[in-house]
């Protein structure tokens, strides 16, 4: 093998620096511009090589910008949204217009929670339970990836991996490595500590990280009004607890094996009074009052892997994982309720739990082929997954003295997954060309079974897809390239997608017999690098056929439900999505004789959406968003700051569905955030965030939101907040 291709080699085998990934004083700039991800095709691979737009958010960058949660860790991210928060926290993210259990999460490849909101605010199953203390690095593959990831693929993939004892770890040697972070933030008074310890003794690394936060609501601005009742502005008051344990251990049986453990339990706790419920009447002669809130959200993840590093005729690596999940979200609802008949007043608590525990196996084989003038990087596995999601919901009227199954609009349900798939990445012409083909086959299967709330029985149901992708990437030399691909998306439908029923005030039925949603998408663009600059520029379309839609069908007649307006989920014709995006990071004082230290990030992103058969708007796609940064690190890495200014433009096209959606305005947000470090080992941060006290809405937030709509204000962002944090290593 030459000498070109062992280099290769071994930087697609050879585990990526920490530096990479967490901030390196000594050489920041110039790691700046040599990225390494792994989304883009389940390998570490530069990213320059990669035939698709892949946005990343290092631990340096979560630091930098002094992010309280994953949604302020995206804001910045051209075409991503991180959607949720308040009382429920996290509820999925967006790319390039798709959004929920269309979009794909992955923590150390471990397949979060598919989202479940069953429509009332009494309850909520989300993917929320993530610390952002403890990631190495979240990457955003943009667009379907069902190829390399499977179902729930079509419109992307968040990756997000926890930090490794080396991250932590100083040097190569025998050591101990310790990092405590303390911090506050104004947004929602909390208070936070992480404390990590990370070890290496000879063939063993261990790392523990524990945090533990307080706090309260995130405030809303200040303008909304603090009264009680629906039209309430301001958020309702609550108590956050979060608690967060990551342990991880790696051990080196001889050159050939390295085994690994981790363990990671989350648990959050939020206890709010709504006083936005305060007298609300939902119909004539039914009211309600003294309504509170105790929510509690735990995940356990347990989880073994093996590296075995073979280099046999079929694999140079195996890389096997086997991980336990489970997950819990239970929601305590009590109020007081008032009505014109007795079994329905008096106190009460709703008690909601929702699980969902899952097994995951996943088994990756890669192999470096030499074939002639050329060589491919083969990557090919399978992967399987078990999830069982289940329902328990009990009404406790303490009035009455009674106890029984509350309403439940799910079956309890088992869903087996599994996969099979492979790629090829060949570098021709003396690495000047790289294309990349893969294909997957992935089979999908849902048991429903009754519960105590549900007793509707329902046929299990079966999908299956093969998706494929081809990419490319030219180098015309190294400054500039050429990439296009085009690749496919399949999505199983959800549980909820086929089996959610409901029957108060309106009539939504299940529909078993929907068909998987699948997707295509093209992308092209170029990417420019220089000593001063990198530019990406990308364009896409994307095309989802069989979308999933909720399509009103009128009135019911006759029966228990007559009269009442009538909904069911069904696939439609195909949506449209297309765009331009542009991300680019200049050196100030490379490219302009800047002072030295100084730099620039700036990113735009597009996007149109449209129901080809309706003609009507995506109301999921993002309005018109780009972001400004200014940045200044200190020639000794003493004193750096950082100026991020987010512009969007207004949301005004919806869709037509029945309603008059309010549009949402504009706006420009202003961030600041400054480092100081008095000694080598001690980092002092403080942020200043939406300096101007500006007002705003977030689209996603206003979906379905209409002028006349109650509490409108309670839907705003925080005013102007600030945070302050202390970060010691030794």
């Amino acid at each position: 093998m030459s000498a070109k291709k062992t280099l290769l080699a071994a930087s697609i085998f050879a585990a990526v620096s920490p530096s990479i990934y967490a901030q390196d004083t000594s050489n920041s700039q110039a790691t700046m511009f040599d990225e390494v991800v792994v989304s883009a095709t389940r390998t570490e691979q530069n990213l320059k090589d990669v035939s698709s737009s892949i946005s990343t958010v290092s631990s340096n960058d979560i630091d930098n910008t002094m992010s309280n949660s994953i949604q302020d860790v995206l804001k910045y991210t051209p075409g991503v949204t991180a959607n949720g928060g308040g009382r429920f926290g996290l509820s999925g993210f967006t790319i390039r217009g798709m959004s929920d259990s269309r979009i794909k999460v992955l923590v150390d490849g471990v397949q979060q929670p598919t989202p479940y909101n069953p429509g009332a605010n009494e309850q909520r199953k989300y993917p929320s339970s993530i610390e952002i203390d403890t990631l190495k690095v979240i990457e955003v593959n943009k667009g379907p990836s069902s190829t390399l990831y499977g179902s729930d693929a079509l419109g992307g993939t968040v990756l997000m991996q926890t930090k490794n004892p080396d991250d932590i770890l100083r040097t190569d040697s025998d050591e101990n490595a310790f990092e405590a972070k303390t911090s506050y933030n104004s947004i929602d008074s909390s208070s936070k500590t992480t404390g990590t310890w990370a070890m290496r003794e000879a063939d063993l690394e261990t790392l523990l990280m524990l945090t533990y936060k307080t706090g309260n609501e995130s405030e809303t601005h200040s303008n909304g009004a603090d009264i009680d009742g629906p039209t309430r502005g301001a958020s309702n008051p609550a108590d956050a607890e979060v608690g967060n344990l990551l342990a991880k251990a790696f051990y080196n049986l001889n050159e050939s094996h390295r085994i690994g453990a981790i363990v990671e339990y989350y648990t959050s706790q939020y206890d709010e009074d709504e006083l936005s419920y305060e007298g609300y009447t939902i119909m004539p002669g039914f009211s309600y009052k003294d309504n509170y809130n105790k929510d509690t959200t735990t995940r356990l993840r347990v989880g073994v892997e093996h590296k075995w590093t073979a280099n046999n005729s079929y694999f140079d690596t195996l890389e096997s994982k086997l991980n336990v999940q489970q997950t819990e979200s239970l929601s305590e609802n009590y109020d007081t309720t008032y009505g014109s008949s007795p079994s329905t007043s008096g106190r009460r608590m709703r008690e909601r739990i929702a699980s969902d525990d899952s097994i995951q196996f996943d088994a990756q084989f890669d192999k470096l082929a030499d074939v002639g003038d050329s060589f491919h990087q083969l990557t090919y596995g399978i992967s399987y997954k078990e999830n069982k999601f289940s329902t328990e919901n009990t009404d406790y009227k303490y009035d009455l003295g009674t106890v029984a199954p509350g309403h439940t609009d799910m079956p309890d349900a088992t869903m087996t997954q599994y996969g099979i798939f492979l790629q090829d990445q060949a570098f021709l012409l003396n690495e000047q060309l790289v294309l990349t083909a893969g294909i997957r086959y992935d089979s999908f299967k849902a048991e429903p079974k009754t519960n105590d709330g549900f007793s509707t029985e329902y046929p299990d149901s079966k999908n299956d897809a093969f998706t494929a992708k081809l990419g490319s990437v030219y180098h015309f030399n190294n400054n500039f390239s050429a990439l296009a691909q085009i690749s496919q998306g399949f999505k199983a439908p959800t549980l909820q997608d086929m089996y959610y029923f409901y029957d108060s005030g309106a009539v939504i039925d299940a529909n078993p017999d929907l068909k998987a949603e699948s997707s295509i998408s093209y992308e092209a663009g170029i990417r420019a690098q220089s000593t001063a600059a990198q530019i990406e520029l990308m364009a896409f379309y994307n095309e989802y056929s069989d979308f999933i839609n909720q399509k009103y069908l009128g009135k019911v007649v006759g029966g228990p439900n007559d009269g009442k307006e009538h909904y069911t989920k069904e696939n439609i014709g195909s949506v449209e999505i297309y765009g331009v995006e542009l991300s680019s990071t200049f050196l100030l004082d490379e490219a302009f004789d800047a002072p030295k230290g100084t730099y620039s990030k700036l990113s735009i992103a597009y996007a149109e959406g449209r129901d080809k058969e309706s003609g009507d708007s995506i109301d999921s796609v993002a309005p018109l968003t780009s972001n400004l940064g200014l940045g200044y690190d200190s020639e000794n890495h003493t004193f750096g700051t950082l100026l991020n200014i987010n512009m969007v433009a207004s949301k005004d096209k919806w869709a037509n569905s029945g309603y008059e959606n309010i549009n949402v305005a504009g706006y420009t947000l202003v961030d600041l955030t400054a480092y100081y470090r008095p000694m080598n080992d001690l980092t002092v941060r403080g942020g200043l965030f939406n300096a101007f006290d500006k007002q705003y809405w977030l689209y996603n937030d206003m979906i379905g939101a209409e002028a006349d709509d109650n509490g409108l204000d309670r839907k705003a962002q925080a005013g102007r907040n600030w945070g302050i944090e202390l970060d010691y290593k030794f």
